[in-house]
């Protein structure tokens, strides 16, 4: 296990180097504001352009989240400096946004734009708006929000001077991104050909969790715009819902994930409790009560925290509880709670601007779909193991039910269960054999003796490869043979009996020899044979053999075979005899 954790945290590292010289960068450095001013109610142009508050203030995040806000950017005196021509922002709900530019003799030009009429772009949850003309004599420009949600969309408000989504950076950055969302797709290929083979829950949850992920890339990084013509409060609401469903599934995939006895059951419980409450906080968000608006996007921080402490605690329990699979988990998620623990905690304290840290939520899908994908296959395998040491144990406990415990040969058990599959396969020669005056031999040399003659006629018996062994019960042996030659094999067989006792039971002071009652039975001339008729028949035929003086075989070949009545070959025909007494041994 050690080792399989090493090389886990190689490869995150690996992944964290690779994924760092590949996430979203940017040719040009926007423009940042230089102050965030919230005011009662809108302010004029020409109000903006002379003396004020607007003007004295320094950037703060405090109140940034009023009914109107006014975001300044300072403009530079430089004639061959060119101007930035767009604002960009962080998408949220909001009534609309005014740009208005100051010159530095009073002249004012403005345009406003609403929620629907700025254009969306990719890279992350960003709009773009055209700013009015900005000249050298340019001072500075005022950005009110008007209604706006979430004070994010006001502190993350930047210029550029060219559109930061037409660039060769952002081209290649959008295909890295897309790379990464197919890459999260693939462990739902696998996960559903795991199911295929072991039906276990873990591996349904682990798939709906990699696209929940992958929707969750597909939102935030922007590609959905790319494709798909969205609105702006659409693409809030899923952006918002897709982590609540991710919330959720993480919380039922932990749940299953986690093997029996090493979560507290409690904790199980707190845990799906935690991922409904996720999903429906994420809900309640995207939904956009007026109710909740003065408090921006913090309701949804808040109500996330104990959810965030709650995943926590359980995967530090089960780690304490020795839980194989949460190891992988915990090192597979590392980077994407330390991305929301860092968002969590720059919304919760006013600190600086609000962060989603982007990069580090990258890096984290990225591990989780890798490190923990690792982590379903070796909890697949374990489990595939487990099924398959507990299938073979079932199978030696069913063999030593048709085993007897004495000579290790099959008992009758063992024939009624396959006679039909053997019969097919040419075992057509049935020979039953028993020891004579065997209780004697009990009597007088004791019942070890005994037992060991038993074994040694097991051995015997059993050096034919074409040929089955059985012990009937007490000293009754029958063999199940197939080839043309088997009545002259299961003779030979009995023959040497008498020998091979007499050379491994010295202590045996009488030969033991053996009489045998043997019935060749054609599949073609009997197909609808079962066991019970032909041992009722090759039984009769040893009785013949013990009537006839012992040691010696009675056989006979079967023509035509019906339920209840067999008829023999012609020189079984020419043997009638009269019904014979009960045999003795």
């Amino acid at each position: 296990m050690g080792r399989v954790i090493f090389l886990a945290i190689a490869f995150a590292a690996m992944l964290a180097t690779y994924a760092s010289a590949y996430l979203p960068s940017r040719m040009e450095t926007p423009q940042l504001a230089s102050c965030v001013v919230p005011v009662e109610a809108p302010v004029s142009a020409a109000t903006l352009a002379g003396p004020g508050l607007h003007w004295q203030c320094h950037g703060t995040r405090q109140d940034a989240a009023a009914q109107h806000m006014l975001v300044r950017f300072d403009l530079s005196a430089d004639s061959e400096a060119e101007a930035p021509k767009y604002l960009r922002s962080r998408i949220d709900l909001f009534d609309q946004v005014e740009l208005t530019v100051i010159d530095r003799d009073g002249t004012t030009r403005q345009s406003r734009q609403t929620q629907d009429s700025v254009r969306l772009i990719s890279g992350e949850p960003m709009f773009l708006a055209e700013l009015p003309e900005i000249t050298p004599e340019s001072r500075a420009l005022f950005v009110r929000f008007d209604g706006a949600r979430h004070d994010v969309t006001v502190l993350r408000s930047k210029l550029f001077k060219a559109d930061p989504s037409r660039t060769m950076p952002h081209y290649h950055n959008m295909l890295f991104l897309a790379l990464v969302l197919g890459m999260m797709l693939m462990p739902v290929v696998f996960d559903l050909a795991f199911w295929s083979a072991l039906r276990s829950p873990f591996l349904l949850w682990h798939a709906a969790l990699s696209l929940a992920f992958a929707s969750m890339v597909l939102l935030r990084s922007g590609l959905v715009v790319e494709f798909v013509e969205i609105s702006m409060a659409t693409w809030r609401q899923l952006l918002i819902v897709s982590l609540g469903v991710a919330i959720l599934v993480a919380a039922f995939f932990t749940n299953a994930f986690v093997e029996g006895g090493r979560l507290d059951q409690r904790l199980r419980k707190l845990l799906l409790a935690a991922g409904i409450w996720g999903f429906a906080a994420s809900a309640i968000h995207a939904l956009g009560l007026e109710v909740l608006a003065p408090l921006g996007g913090r309701f949804h921080t808040y109500a996330l925290l104990p959810v965030l402490a709650v995943f926590i605690w359980a995967m530090a329990d089960a780690y304490r509880r020795s839980s194989r699979s949460i190891r992988f988990q915990i090192v597979g998620w590392i980077p994407l709670l330390l991305a929301y623990s860092i968002e969590i905690a720059t919304n919760v304290f006013p600190l600086g601007i609000p962060t989603e840290a982007l990069p580090l939520f990258y890096i984290g899908v990225l591990s989780e779909t890798t490190i923990t994908a690792i982590g379903v296959a070796d909890r697949f395998f374990l489990l595939r193991r487990e099924r398959d040491q507990a299938r073979t144990k079932a199978e030696a406990l069913e063999q030593l039910s048709e085993r007897d415990p004495l000579t290790g040969l099959h008992n009758r058990r063992a024939i009624d269960a396959r006679f039909d599959e053997l019969h097919r396969a040419g075992y057509e020669t049935f020979a039953l054999i028993d020891l004579d005056h065997f209780k004697p031999v009990n009597d007088t040399a004791g019942h070890l003796v005994g037992d060991e003659v038993l074994r040694v006629v097991a051995k015997v018996i059993s050096a034919d490869e074409e040929a089955i062994a059985m012990r009937m019960g007490g000293e009754e042996f029958l063999l199940v043979m197939r080839g043309n030659d088997a009545p002259a094999r299961a003779e030979k067989l009995r023959n040497a009996i008498p020998i091979r006792v007499a050379q491994e039971v010295p202590e045996l002071e009488q030969l033991v020899t053996a009489s045998m009652g043997l019935l060749v039975a054609p599949r073609l001339a009997v197909p609808m044979a079962n066991f019970a008729d032909i041992y009722s028949r090759v039984d009769m035929l040893l009785y013949e053999a013990k009537g006839q003086g012992r040691n010696r075989t009675v056989s006979e070949r079967l023509q035509t075979f019906e339920r209840g009545k067999i008829r023999q070959s012609p020189e079984s025909d020419r043997r009638k005899r009269d019904r014979r007494k009960p045999r003795a041994a």
